[in-house]
């Protein structure tokens, strides 16, 4: 999760094309079973702990992120009764290992001051540190045990002095673009930095969590030791989203659930949530461990013609907006709103303005959210709660999963 430059709005990196057509080969022979049972069935994994739940909800994680750069988005104003966690973002890393805060131009430390403040809220909700690798230096303090040691020993120190409950380590992507070790690095990186927590938690007398956040092309899922880091990790939170953009040679959807079947490149089906979190079930990991991410932002394609309502449409640029910004935009008279069926998804287009518009609303990510529950998956992650102030998509996200806070 990183920031954009357009609109102010945090993203993740793009998913560009070498890693979406590696997706084809690696994900083709999942397609006709996707097909046939993406509504709703139980899809059975490696790792897999199923259990039914008669009465009442299973737990599930709600995860949400809060950047440093939130603005007029301050930590009193997020719905703490409706998430199980709170991820800070970001933290970041040294080229000698040491963690420090981003150095943004925000005031992190003030925000994350306003966190440790809120005592109430800290019964019921985790807070997280999110560690992010802006550069190169992750590659090489993974490479180091030197450096390893003091990763985690300073990711430690920062968890303490603002009284957190865990780490979240955001490295996109260990997979061997930078370092072909790269993969079997991050397993040691997260074996030193699960040790440094339990030693912690036992002088202190409590338990701190560790998670990771994903990709969801198997292209970065398949150089991982998922078996091996699935003993360090609490959770995974998948990023199902980016699938396509400014980047990409056609108006799509930035996340869909599903695929929309009429889409002239049959390749370009297979980047959806389905597919993503149906590659990573199939990894020696649990289920429950799997937490599906979806955005609180979504993209307004420019200069988009009349054709189709603007989908798989050319474009000329696009903007990246919020769903506070979109859901303004769909009060306007001449945007249009618009529901793919089988994908899933809705859109917004104005012939007046050339736009085609993808983007979560809170009917999605409820399907999202009973998608969770019918495979048995971990919970729900949003990328970000400033995007949201009304807590519209948050609370649709709640109503269907619940609270269970898992502390």
């Amino acid at each position: 999760m990183m920031r954009l430059q357009n609109s102010g709005v945090g993203r993740r990196r793009y998913l560009r094309g070498a890693g979406a057509l590696t997706t084809v080969a690696l994900l083709g022979n999942t397609a006709e079973a996707s097909e046939r049972d993406h509504r709703g069935h139980r899809h059975q994994g490696r790792g897999d702990d199923q259990h039914h739940h008669h009465g009442r909800r299973p737990d599930k994680r709600i995860v949400g992120y809060y950047p440093s750069w939130a603005g007029d988005y301050t930590p009193h104003d997020v719905p703490y009764h409706k998430l199980t966690h709170l991820n800070y973002a970001f933290l970041e890393t040294e080229a000698n290992g040491e963690v420090k805060l981003a150095v943004t131009g925000d005031s992190a430390p003030e925000v994350l001051a306003g966190f440790e403040a809120i005592t109430h809220e800290r019964r019921h909700t985790s807070f997280m540190l999110s560690i992010a690798d802006f550069g190169s230096n992750m590659s090489a303090v993974a490479a180091s045990a030197d450096a390893r040691e003091r990763f985690a020993r300073t990711a430690v120190e920062q968890l303490r002095r603002y009284n957190f409950d865990g780490i979240d380590i955001d490295w996109e992507y260990p997979d061997g673009s930078v370092r072909e070790d790269d993969p079997e690095n991050f397993t040691l990186l997260l074996e030193e930095l699960r040790g440094k927590l339990d030693e912690a938690g036992a002088a202190d007398g409590r338990y701190y969590e560790l998670s990771m956040a994903a990709a969801p092309i198997p292209s970065n899922i398949d150089p991982l030791e998922v078996e091996k880091i699935a003993d360090y990790l609490d959770f995974v939170n998948v990023m199902n989203y980016n699938f396509y953009g400014s980047w990409s040679s056609a108006t799509n959807f930035n996340a869909p659930l599903y695929a929309p079947y009429e889409d002239p490149t049959y390749w370009q089906q297979l980047l959806t949530v389905d597919n993503a979190m149906r590659y990573w079930a199939d990894q020696p990991i649990s289920r429950d461990k799997l937490v599906l991410g979806t955005p609180f932002y979504g993209f307004a394609f420019e200069n988009v013609e009349n054709e189709n309502r603007g989908l798989f449409q050319p474009f000329d640029g696009a903007d990246t907006k919020s769903y506070d910004d979109i859901r303004r935009l769909k009060t306007e008279p001449h945007y249009q709103y618009h529901w793919h069926h089988e994908a899933r998804v809705p859109w917004l287009y104005s012939e007046a303005d050339d736009a085609f518009v993808t983007y979560d609303d809170r009917h999605l990510v409820m399907e999202k959210s009973r998608y969770v529950l019918d495979n048995n998956f971990g919970g729900m992650m949003c990328w970000e709660l400033s995007h949201d102030p009304s807590n519209t998509l948050i609370s649709s996200i709640h109503a269907v999963l619940g609270c269970s806070h898992r502390r």
